[in-house]
C-alpha cells in the first residue's frame, strides 16, 4: 500500500509541474511575442514614422496656437504674457538697496 501511495504522489506532482509549467509558457499576449528585447544605445530599431499630410499638419498648427495662450512669433507654452508696466524695479535700485543692507561695497 504504501509504494502505491508514493506512485499516485509522485504522479500529482509530476502533473502539477507540468501544469505551471503550460501555464507560465502560455501567460505572454500575443502582442507581446516577437517583440525587441535587446536594445542598443542610440540606435532606434522600431517602425518608421509615417509622414504626416499637410492638412493634419495645418490642424496642429492652430490647435498649438490656440493653447499658446499668446500668438505670434517667439512665444510657446500656456503661460500668459504679462505686460511690463511700472511695477518691475530699475536693476540700479537692486545694487543701492543691498549695498546700504552691508551685501556689497
Amino acid at each position: 500500500m504504501t509504494g502505491k501511495r508514493i506512485t499516485i504522489a509522485h504522479m500529482v506532482r509530476t502533473l502539477s509541474v507540468i501544469a505551471v509549467a503550460a501555464v507560465a509558457l502560455t501567460a505572454c499576449r500575443a502582442d507581446e511575442q516577437g517583440r525587441m528585447i535587446r536594445y542598443e544605445p542610440g540606435v532606434y530599431k522600431g517602425k518608421s514614422d509615417t509622414q504626416l499630410s499637410e492638412s493634419r499638419l495645418e490642424e496642429l498648427r492652430n490647435r498649438a496656437r490656440n493653447q499658446g495662450g499668446a500668438s505670434g512669433t517667439g512665444f510657446s507654452g500656456g503661460a500668459k504674457v504679462q505686460d511690463s508696466g511700472s511695477d518691475v524695479r530699475v536693476p540700479g535700485e537692486l545694487n543701492e538697496r543691498a549695498q546700504k543692507q552691508g551685501g556689497a561695497k
